[in-house]
């Protein structure tokens, strides 16, 4: 900032008013040239009429031959953002000399008197101005414009609508049926048709054309379905008159409902163009969409709306192979091996849109294909999962500069067999062991695939191939096995972590071979999951025998009946299985003191379950009294009578020692 700029004063501002800044104007000469400086100074009474909105003293540095307007605070910096804060405060009272008010509507050729638009119209003269600056520097750079989509000739591509007619329409094998299902055409015959008697059209349904024979699937006319109105998204590239954008025209082809198609050109719809030009991309939308559950609407934009991103309309498209290498010659596309992808691409879904645009985008991109590691560019492709997305740098220009490992690890699978997966894998094994990892290593641990992830604890005590090994046995042991106990190598792998797993939950020294590699993996897992049950359920435990000490004192026995509290948590669970009914439930309760189970038995057969009771612990009432099947004791009086009696002898009789 020049010397002159800093020596300005910041002036200060001072009323209890609605007012929020006072806006002052200075033009001083800097450098030959008469700044308009104006000032906004804000009003530090303002917070005492019950606005807290924080605001700062700014500054606006206007000038006529160089630059943009510039925002700065009191220590000189930058204040871009600011703009829309003012901007949005301008309906507060600006409080602004009329000496001052003539100097700004004079720059900026305003005759608006008010002062609060006055200030709205100056403000947003400064927002303009910085867009004009950054249309300036895109147009430099090369950038593609909102306006560039008019390089594209509007005219169809030649041999369009040939290859249309001979390769789309033909696999048009569908039947658009009337409200009822019973009439319809048939678009494999183009002719109108009526259902069997017994199997009428249904919406989403194969079915066989009764004219023609041939297998269809139907569509209601008046469905939302893409179908009923489209037969196929088409892609054609063409080159922009400019000589260096390349275009994608998308259109889609709509239904001709006589079946003729006499003129396809008039049902092609454009709705989409997608640029290249250098490393730039861009897309231009005619046609908008709102998706919703049961199908979707979609409109004509008034105008070619430009979108940020370059996600493909309607997620897919066939793509017109005519005239490619002549519109990509001359262009940094122009020695991609579309034609190869196009042949490669089984499996996965083909867009050379994307192809050609990291081609161009991603130097790498040239030297992986020409390298044979096509299923790495078909992922790219089609969509990276989340943790993989890092597993290629794909912004570096070198081979063996987009790999987080040497190269050399590649030579251990053919160039076709690499996946983004195996690569992840290998940088993986790469920072844990790196330049120790062998080769043999490496191929155990891509035989286990993304499963060695899951084996990270076995792997700080043993090495990926013997784990490997180990796995592998296991794995054709319990195959061999009646109960087929593994039946994929997943299996095994997921049986193998969750041992590992409760290993260390009871600190087990897993340094140890035979607990790292138990012979019988199986047998080992139970026992282990059934040691990590018992200390998880060792709180529990504790708090349910505090609580059946405290049932002891209600044990009575009388005329060959006894009732009991139950020993173990387990002896409740057994006691709702035999009887049929949901004590077992219970448990957890009878644990937290909110209910009390006693057993009600045989004298002569204390362990054979026959009633079991619920004594709420508060009121000392009987809550349940049940038997086999949810049977009640009411329907047994002289098991009711005895309950009674053991209410009165025992509960309640203690009861009133207590309170005595």
């Amino acid at each position: 900032m020049d010397k002159k700029m800093k020596e300005l004063s910041w002036p200060t501002f001072h009323e209890e008013s609605n007012v929020k800044y006072k806006v002052s104007v200075n033009q001083p000469v800097i450098k030959g040239e008469r700044l308009l400086v104006v000032t906004f100074t804000k009003n530090t009474g303002y917070q005492a009429v019950g606005y807290a909105q924080e605001t700062i003293d700014l500054r606006v540095i206007c000038k006529k031959k160089y630059g943009v307007p510039t925002i700065i605070d009191k220590e000189g910096s930058q204040r871009r953002l600011f703009l829309n804060i003012l901007l949005g405060c301008y309906y507060h009272y600006f409080f602004i000399e009329d000496a001052d008010k003539k100097r700004i509507a004079s720059y900026i050729k305003s005759n608006e008197n008010n002062t609060s638009y006055l200030v709205k119209e100056f403000l947003t003269w400064i927002q303009k101005a910085w867009d004009t600056e950054a249309m300036e520097k895109r147009k430099a750079q090369g950038k593609l414009m909102d306006e560039d989509y008019a390089l594209c000739p509007e005219e169809l591509p030649n041999g369009l609508v040939e290859w249309i007619r001979r390769y789309i329409l033909p696999e048009d094998n569908v039947i658009i049926h009337k409200q009822g299902g019973w009439k319809g055409k048939c678009y494999a015959c183009g002719q109108d048709v009526k259902a069997n008697a017994n199997r009428r059209f249904k919406h989403q349904h194969s079915s066989k054309c009764p004219n023609c024979g041939t297998e269809v699937i139907c569509y209601r006319d008046t469905s939302d379905n893409w179908n009923a109105t489209t037969v196929e998204n088409i892609v054609a590239v063409q080159k922009g008159t400019d000589g260096k954008t390349v275009f994608f025209r998308q259109w889609r082809l709509l239904r001709d409902h006589t079946a003729r198609w006499e003129n396809i050109p008039r049902s092609l719809k454009e709705v989409a163009r997608y640029a290249i030009r250098e490393k730039e991309t861009a897309k231009w939308q005619k046609e908008g969409k709102e998706s919703h559950f049961y199908g979707c609407e979609r409109y004509t934009l008034d105008n070619r709306t430009k979108w940020r991103g370059n996600c493909i309309y309607d997620n897919g498209f066939t793509f017109f192979p005519g005239g490619v290498q002549e519109n990509l010659a001359g262009t940094q596309m122009q020695y991609a091996d579309l034609e190869g992808y196009l042949r490669s691409a089984r499996g996965y879904s083909k867009n050379p849109i994307y192809f050609l645009e990291y081609f161009v985008k991603y130097p790498v991109t040239e030297f992986l294909w020409k390298a044979g590691y096509h299923k790495l560019l078909h992922e790219k492709i089609w969509g990276l999962k989340k943790e993989d997305r890092n597993a290629i740098l794909w912004q570096r220009k070198k081979l063996k500069e987009c790999f987080r490992f040497p190269i050399r690890l590649l030579k251990v699978l053919p160039p076709e067999e690499w996946t983004m997966d195996k690569v992840a894998i290998t940088s993986e094994m790469w920072k844990r062991r790196g330049s120790g990892l062998t080769e043999d290593e490496l191929k155990a641990a891509l035989h286990l695939g993304n499963s060695v992830k899951e084996l990270e604890r076995a792997l700080n005590y043993a090495s990926v191939v013997k784990i490997s090994k180990y796995i592998e046995k296991q794995h054709e042991e319990g195959k061999g096995t009646e109960s087929k106990l593994y039946s994929v190598p997943a299996d095994t792998i997921r049986t193998y972590r969750d041992y590992l797993y409760e290993c260390e939950q009871l600190q087990l020294p897993l340094t140890d071979n035979m607990i790292l590699f138990p012979p019988h993996l199986m047998a080992a897992h139970e026992r282990t999951m059934a040691q990590v049950k018992f200390e998880k359920n060792k709180a529990d435990q504790e708090k349910f025998q505090k609580q059946i000490k405290k049932l002891e004192k209600y044990i009575w026995e009388d005329g060959g009946l006894l009732i009991r509290p139950p020993v173990q948590q387990e002896e409740i669970a057994k006691e709702g299985v035999v009887l049929h009914h949901c004590v077992g439930g219970y448990i957890q309760q009878v644990a937290e003191g909110t209910t009390a189970i006693l057993f009600l038995r045989h004298a002569a057969e204390p362990d054979k379950p026959f009633y079991t009771l619920e004594l709420n612990p508060k009121t000392l009432k009987v809550v349940q009294c049940r038997t086999d099947q949810n049977k009640s004791y009411d329907r047994e009086p002289e098991i009711k009578e005895f309950v009674e009696t053991w209410l009165q002898k025992v509960v309640h009789k203690r009861k009133k020692k207590k309170a005595a």
